[in-house]
C-alpha cells in the first residue's frame, strides 16, 4: 500500500519532521536551562554581596563591593557590575582593564647565556610553593628559557587538548596553560584560541585587534618580548613563539599596577615572566575549590613576579583554565568540574628537557 500523502508529504516524512522539531525544542530547552542556571548563580552572587554590603557601611564594606565589581566585570556578565558601582567607578574599572600595552622590544637588559662548564647544571624545572592572604599556588622556575615552547593542541571537532596529553604527545617535562579560548556555547571545549598563536615563526591563529592585549613571546635566543607586534615584526625581532593575553604585570622592571588590586578581582591565576638572567617564571594560583580561598588579584601575582625578580611579566588565561603540570601529573588544584581535573586548552607553554628537544618541536 502506498503511504498516505497529506499536503504533499508522506507519513514517514511527517514523522521525520516531527522528530526533528522535537530535537530542536529539546536543544533549545537545554540551552535555556544552562543560561538560566548561569544567570541564577551570577545573580545570586551579586545579591549575596549586596545583602552583606547593605549592613556594612564601612571602608571594609566598600572594599568588598569593589572587589565584587572587579571580579564580575571580567566575566561574560560584566554588565552586572554596573549595579554595584557608580558610573565613574565602572568607567575607571573598564579603562583599567583596557589600558594599552607597553612594548618591551628585545630587551638588552635580559642576558641569556649558557652556564660555565665547571658549574653543576641546574635542573630544568624547579617548583616552589607560594601563598599569601586568600591564596595558595606555585612558582615554576625554568633557568634555560630556550627549553620553553608554545605548543598547539591537537583540535578534534572543536575540542582542545588536556595539557597532560599535550605534554605527553611532545615529550615535555612540565608546563602551564597559555591562551584563552572562544567558548560561544559555554561548553568549555577550548579548541579556538583567542588572539595570536605564532609557533616556530608561523601564524597558527590570527592576532586580536585590541590595543589592551599584549603579544607575549620568546626569541630564538630565549629573550621574552611583550607589546603590540605584527607577525612581520615578530619575525624581524627573531621571535620563535608568541601568543596574546593581558594584562601586562611588569614592563622593563617596573610594576604596571600602582593603584588598587588591578581591576580583575580575585580568582585562579596563571602568569609568565622572565628575570634579568633569563630565568622564566611561571606563577599558577589556585582558587575557589578546596582550601585555596578565592584566589589572587593581579596585583598579588605581580608582586610574586617582582619578588622572584621578573623584569617583564604578563598574565595568561586564568579561572578554571589555570593549571600546572609536571612529570605527567597536575600539580595544582584547578577550579574545574571536569572529571579529569583540567580543561581542554587551545595551547600551552611547555618545558622540554633539552634545547634540542625544544628546537625539534613543530606544530
Amino acid at each position: 500500500m502506498d503511504p498516505v500523502s497529506v499536503n504533499g508529504e508522506t507519513a514517514p516524512v511527517r514523522r521525520s519532521a516531527r522528530k526533528a522539531r522535537r530535537e530542536r525544542r529539546k536543544q533549545q530547552r537545554r540551552r535555556f536551562t544552562r543560561k538560566l542556571l548561569l544567570g541564577t548563580v551570577t545573580t545570586g552572587f551579586v545579591l549575596s554581596g549586596l545583602s552583606v554590603l547593605a549592613g556594612i557601611a564601612t571602608p571594609w564594606g566598600n572594599h568588598l563591593r569593589m572587589v565584587l565589581a572587579e571580579t564580575i566585570i571580567t566575566t561574560r556578565h560584566y554588565y552586572l557590575a554596573r549595579y554595584i558601582t557608580t558610573g565613574k567607578e565602572y568607567s575607571e574599572l573598564w579603562a583599567q582593564l583596557h589600558a594599552p600595552v607597553v612594548g618591551t622590544g628585545v630587551s638588552k637588559t635580559v642576558s641569556v647565556s649558557p652556564p660555565p662548564v665547571h658549574v653543576v647544571p641546574k635542573p630544568p624545572v624547579v617548583i616552589q610553593d607560594v601563598s599569601g592572604p586568600g591564596y595558595k599556588g606555585y612558582v615554576m622556575l625554568v633557568h634555560d628559557p630556550k627549553l620553553v615552547r608554545l605548543v598547539a593542541a591537537n583540535v578534534h571537532n572543536g575540542m582542545g587538548e588536556y595539557i597532560t596529553t599535550m605534554a605527553s604527545r611532545v615529550g615535555a617535562l612540565a608546563g602551564t596553560n597559555a591562551s584563552g579560548f572562544e567558548d560561544p556555547k559555554g561548553e568549555g571545549w577550548g579548541g579556538i584560541p583567542v588572539g595570536l598563536e605564532f609557533i616556530g615563526g608561523q601564524v597558527i591563529s590570527q592576532s586580536r585587534s585590541d590595543s589592551s592585549w599584549a603579544t607575549v613571546g620568546f626569541t630564538n635566543d630565549g629573550v621574552m618580548v611583550m607589546g603590540n607586534y605584527t607577525p612581520a615584526q615578530l619575525t624581524h625581532m627573531g621571535v620563535r613563539d608568541a601568543m596574546q593575553f593581558h594584562p601586562e604585570l611588569v614592563v622593563n622592571g617596573k610594576p604596571t599596577i600602582t593603584v588598587g588590586d588591578g581591576g580583575w578581582g580575585y580568582g585562579p591565576r596563571t602568569a609568565i615572566g622572565q628575570a634579568r638572567d633569563g630565568t622564566v617564571i611561571f606563577v599558577v594560583i589556585n582558587g575557589r575549590f578546596n582550601d585555596s580561598g578565592m584566589g589572587a588579584s593581579q596585583k598579588q601575582v605581580m608582586d610574586i613576579m617582582l619578588q622572584y625578580g621578573a623584569f617583564n611579566a604578563c598574565a595568561m588565561d586564568g579561572g578554571s583554565s589555570s593549571v600546572l603540570v609536571h612529570a605527567g601529573k597536575v600539580v595544582n588544584s584547578p577550579s574545574t568540574i571536569d572529571p579529569n581535573h583540567q580543561r581542554h586548552l587551545p595551547d600551552a607553554w611547555l618545558v622540554f628537557a633539552t634545547e634540542a628537544q625544544a628546537q625539534s618541536y613543530h606544530p
